[in-house]
């Protein structure tokens, strides 16, 4: 381990933003928005890492594979093994997706697929990734995989030479593939083995999307090829009588039905669909996805989230609102139903939102947030996890903060229609290594999960290197674990940022997962003493 000083993680305060019309379900307005901070508290002192009294937290195992590059999919089977997804880019001109399965111990279980690695090539010679798997009922395991749609390739004339030309560039969708327990594919799942998931557009109405101009002296195109949809988190909603599945992403905006210009840039989505077929829910939001955006051409960010257990969806993400407001952490709550949640409200907007939270707590010093993952603490509050930065490039911070360098880890609580004070410091923390002298000063926060003491685990960076961080119930850092609540894990093969959480039914086991690397992929699972 290296030698960490932990009086030096910085802690400061949030700051809500107001909102007058710039929030919108499904709204096509192209028109300006307005945004201003509101007034932040007076900023308490940084404190130091908080002993929990919860049991020990230590490493169970560490292992890699060169069976995969990426593992951003994660989640613990019934039978306490693990599964992951990714892909593996062994093939560099046809990149193909995994998933794994691992026995308690860390080692592939050989009675998936033969060596606990299958293998899927969803469109051949393209593109493809997956981001998150969950396991059903029965068994099974379905994979939300993000695929090229091959519709590109077309030559377009530049807009300012016409002696050059580039290939349009392809789309992408989102489809899901179910796999037996024992590794293959169920290929009477959807159509011929993958269920298409429409979020704004069909695979069917892609020839409709605009054509993007080219522009050759900036080597950039005004707009994606085709429509561009990423699913980023699959959970199984387990509330009602039928198993289904929930899909949270983003995408391009929704094919225009009516008259006017067809908007480009991206919206959030939230699909919900029969574990059965695959076949879109008639009973969430009319049978099509939720869509929601922020007026105007805004490109909104979605991450990952979480499903209750009265089939509510909580998704985190973020959008950049603009000049001089940069990126702000936005949670959607959306109810069973697939409509905004009236019960989660307030938090500062102008007009009021319900199912919306909007902040930033680092905008008067010319910083921003965002979030990447949300989970819930007993008191029925939610936890988010991300990254941002404190200040803007060599601008001191009147939060009581260390100038940003890079990336700082920025966690928030959040209930009862607003940033709860209790948590951190006067409702916000966040953790930064400038003054530690390392080689990078870079923290991210990828994910989370909230242990059953409330007790926060959080995974990414630390410094630039893969880390795990726990925090007490209140947002502190638990110097019960490691002596200040993180811990690192160095490599010299696999240096890439732990990217998936997931913890295990009985709450004994948190495992965390790489993102891409040409050396492979890395699975560590930590023991939790109860």
């Amino acid at each position: 381990m290296l030698e960490k000083s932990p009086a030096l993680r910085s802690i400061a305060v949030v700051s809500l933003v107001s909102a007058a019309g710039l929030l919108s379900a499904c709204n096509d307005n192209d028109g300006p928005s307005a945004f201003e901070p509101t007034p932040s508290p007076s900023p308490s002192p940084s404190p130091s890492p908080t002993p929990a009294p919860s049991g020990a937290v230590s490493t169970g195992f560490d292992v890699t594979t060169d069976k995969a590059n990426d593992l951003r999919g994660l989640t613990f089977a019934a039978s306490g093994k693990i599964y992951a997804a990714g892909h593996s880019d062994a093939d560099p001109a046809d990149r193909k997706i995994v998933v794994a399965r691992f026995n308690a111990d860390g080692s592939p279980d050989t009675a998936f697929a033969g060596d606990g690695f299958a293998e899927i090539n969803v469109v051949v010679g393209g593109n493809e990734q997956a981001l998150s798997i969950a396991e059903l009922a029965d068994g099974n395991v379905v994979v939300a995989v993000n695929a090229a749609d091959q519709n590109g390739g077309a030559p377009i004339i530049a807009e300012d030479n016409a002696a050059v030309t580039a290939p349009r560039p392809d789309g992408t969708s989102v489809y899901l593939i179910r796999l037996a327990a024992d590794g293959t594919q169920v290929e009477s799942f959807g159509d011929g083995g993958r269920a298409e998931v429409v979020f704004g557009w069909a695979d069917a109405d892609n020839g409709d999307w605009p054509l993007p101009i080219y522009n050759a002296a900036s080597s950039g195109f005004s707009h994606a090829g085709f429509p561009t949809d990423t699913a980023w988190d699959l959970h199984v909603d387990a509330s009602g009588d039928e198993e289904k599945l929930v899909i949270l992403g983003m995408g391009s905006a929704a094919q225009l039905t009516g008259e006017g210009t067809q908007r480009v840039d991206n919206d959030r989505f939230v699909a919900r669909v029969l574990a059965s077929t695959g076949a879109a829910d008639p009973d969430f939001n009319g049978g099509k996805a939720f869509t929601w955006a922020t007026d105007g051409t805004l490109n909104d960010n979605a991450r990952r989230g979480i499903v209750e257990s009265d089939g509510s969806i909580v998704s985190a993400g973020y959008t950049n609102l603009g000049s001089g407001l940069g990126n702000h952490v936005i949670v959607l709550k959306v109810s069973p139903q697939g409509v905004l949640d009236t019960s989660f409200t307030g938090f500062g907007l102008d007009p009021v939102q319900n199912g919306v939270a909007v902040f930033n707590p680092f905008v008067a010093d010319g910083g921003f947030a965002e979030a990447y993952g949300v989970s819930k603490q007993s008191n029925g509050f939610y936890v988010t996890t991300g990254y941002g930065a404190a200040t803007a490039s060599d601008t001191p911070s009147t939060l009581g903060y260390l100038t940003t360098v890079q990336q700082d880890l920025v966690p928030f609580r959040i209930g009862d229609g607003a940033l709860d004070t209790e948590w951190g410091n006067d409702g916000t923390q966040a953790i930064q290594s400038e003054s530690l002298g390392r080689e990078s000063a870079e923290e991210r926060g990828r994910h989370l999960t909230v242990l059953s003491d409330d007790r926060v685990v959080q995974v990414g960076y630390f410094a630039g290197t893969p880390a795990i961080y726990v925090l007490t119930e209140d947002g502190q850092l638990d110097s019960s674990v490691d002596g200040d609540g993180i811990l690192e894990f160095p490599s010299a093969t696999i240096t890439q940022q732990f990217f998936a959480v997931a913890q295990s039914a009985d709450g004994t086991r948190v495992a965390a997962s790489t993102s891409s690397n040409a050396n492979g992929a890395r699975l560590v699972v930590l023991d939790i003493d109860l």
